[in-house]
């Protein structure tokens, strides 16, 4: 399946203005995340209230860069490298993009339609952000040159950078 950046674009617009936006969306993924794979709560040291704006913003940044790869690969790069200072498993990134899916899901069909081509086209561009991350996590030494060309030091953060989570061209809500 070829990925539809545009749907991609269009849905999390979307879930910005509709049913509480995304504040709305983020506590929904944070509560189900939590149910549903209660083994990963001890791994958030932030509350999901303030949490979730993390999550929006990681989002944001993805679909807006979906179409540049130079910018994109780094920034999941260095989030995952980041990550496993919060000790992410891999099954992790799985557990999160199904979540994902199902509350943005739940989240516009509440008010307008969630087709199938909209959840395969999450499901898409998600796989490929949770392989990119696996293999960043896998790897850090291997990706250090890449993201440190970007920016990012050998931890994923960026110096001076209090809000590491987002690019400057992030879809906000």
């Amino acid at each position: 399946m070829t990925l539809n950046t545009s749907v991609l674009k269009d849905t999390w617009r979307r879930a910005n203005d509709e049913n509480g936006g995304t504040r709305s969306l983020g506590l929904a993924f944070y509560k189900r995340l939590f149910e549903k794979y209660p083994g990963v709560k001890p791994l958030f040291s932030t509350p999901p209230e303030d949490q979730h704006k993390k999550l929006v913003a990681s989002i944001g940044s993805i679909v807006a860069a979906v179409e540049n790869q130079d910018r994109l690969v780094p920034y999941l790069q260095a989030m995952a490298i980041r990550h496993l200072r919060y000790k992410t498993e891999n099954d992790h990134y799985a557990a999160v993009a199904e979540n994902l899916v199902a509350v943005l899901g739940e989240h516009l069909s509440a008010e307008g339609d969630w087709t199938d081509e909209m959840k395969e086209t999450w499901q898409s561009a998600l796989k490929i952000v949770c392989d990119v991350m696996i293999e960043a996590a896998s790897s850090p030494e291997k990706y250090a040159g890449s993201i440190e060309s970007a920016g990012y030091q050998k931890d994923g953060f960026r110096k001076g950078d209090p809000r590491p989570w987002e690019l400057d061209e992030a879809v906000k809500p």
